[in-house]
């Protein structure tokens, strides 16, 4: 039998901005910690137990499409289209997906502080206190985020730069040309007036030493030569960018193409994109950065072809936004020899059995049900992050367990620590 993980990037995508973020001054401020020989802070010993409310339960009956939340303050279900939900269980046609409310899935402070894969209920009911007595920064809780793209890469922030590479905490650009469509129904890379295709490269991060000032060098592919630029103010929030007129704007209303806060990068709801070349080299064939590339003065003019050879690139598909949380992580598939279709899926709080034998072996009457993984669990912050909660999905049942199209019940299981 083989596991195969379809993809680890986004996990470590995650944590690798916390350490982005704490690296740029996150979670600051003097240290009284006692520290080892080698100068590495050891958490505060946390002596009394800060989850007082022990084994709250949430059951849901879903039904597809729909969406339910949760709110560990009340320990009660609560309509998602307020601000005070904290868990958000999003039931699609067959599976669910998770989410906190924080970054681009709500308005709140919450996040997560591991996926599934990462932690156990049995090591996390021996935690105190979730914030390690103050010492855990607020970054190490991950977000939810935005996937696309411009934001899928192994580097933990964006496709279009590297961050550190001359210990100086900056972002150096790769001038990776992006292709962005108004036309998702049509692979042609050359647009029309109505319709048009852009090729983008992002070449700059700052405005003298202030970070969040995103320039942008783009044709429109029917004009390849046309080469322009724009230069947009990503610090205070969104900046939506309209490459069909030059402009961009902090109204989300409009016919923009894509959007940064930051170092995160949305498309509009009606645009597909993809990376359509890596100019050479800037990386090894392996992957490795190559430093002094990235330091080369004239790495602007150099890349300048790479931008308009994009007019004649290839495309299969084009991508669009998803929304990224770490309680979803990137399924874990367990084949058996012989067979084509996996033995079982491994979601995280839950899995999947495709076949009868395996199903059989998990306890299930038939293939294709689902079952709990209550081993696994995560912590999450809520909407206002003062409160945290250890949860897992304790049981998930079949009202019919000989019918896998029979309703199903999932009760989740939490520990809280109250906001003090």
């Amino acid at each position: 039998m083989t596991f195969l993980n379809l993809n680890s990037a986004k996990l470590f995508a995650l944590s690798s901005l916390s350490l982005l973020l704490v690296a740029c001054g996150g979670g600051g401020g003097n240290d009284s910690n006692a520290t080892t020989g080698g100068g590495t802070t050891n958490p505060p010993v946390v002596n009394t137990d800060l989850f007082t409310v022990k084994a709250k339960q949430w059951s849901i009956q879903p039904v597809a499409n729909t969406s339910y939340c949760y709110d560990i303050d009340t320990q009660a279900e609560i309509s998602c289209e307020g601000a005070d939900w904290d868990l958000k269980f999003a039931m699609g046609t067959q599976n669910p997906v998770f989410f906190t409310n924080s970054g681009v899935s709500g308005s709140g402070t919450g996040g997560a502080l591991y996926s599934p894969f990462d932690a156990t209920w049995e090591n996390l009911l021996k935690e105190k206190d979730a914030t390690q007595a103050g010492s855990l920064p607020a970054s190490a809780w991950s977000v939810d985020a935005y996937s696309n793209a411009f934001m899928d890469s192994t580097n933990g922030v964006s496709g279009f730069f590297e961050y550190d590479l001359f210990g100086d905490h900056r972002m150096s650009p790769n001038f990776k040309t992006y292709l962005i469509t108004t036309d998702t129904g049509s692979k042609n890379v050359i647009g029309t007036l109505e319709k048009p295709v852009f090729a983008v490269q992002i070449y700059n991060y700052y405005q003298g030493t202030n970070s969040g000032y995103i320039s942008i060098r783009y044709i429109n592919t029917l004009y390849p030569n046309d080469v322009k630029t724009i230069t947009v103010d990503a610090t205070q929030g969104w900046r939506y960018i309209d490459l069909a007129i030059d402009q961009s704007s902090d109204q989300k209303q409009g016919n923009w193409q894509f959007a940064f806060n930051r170092y995160n990068v949305q498309l509009n709801s009606n645009i597909g994109a993809t990376v359509a070349a890596q100019p050479a080299g800037f990386y090894t064939a392996e992957g490795a950065v190559i430093n002094d590339k990235f330091k080369d003065a004239n790495a602007y003019s150099s890349t300048e072809a790479d931008l308009k050879a994009a007019a004649a690139a290839t495309v299969t598909k084009w991508g669009s936004n998803t929304i990224t949380s770490v309680l979803n992580p990137n399924p874990v598939m367990r084949f058996i020899e012989g067979e084509r279709s996996p033995a079982e899926v491994k979601y995280g709080f839950f899995n999947y059995y495709g076949l009868t034998a395996s199903a059989a072996e998990a306890g299930l009457s038939t293939a294709h049900m689902l079952k709990a993984d209550s081993k696994a669990a995560t912590m999450i912050s809520g909407n206002t992050g003062r409160s945290y909660a250890r949860m897992h999905l304790k049981d998930l049942s079949y009202a019919n367990p000989q019918d896998r199209l029979s309703a199903t019940t999932w009760t989740f299981e939490f520990d809280i620590q109250p906001a003090k």
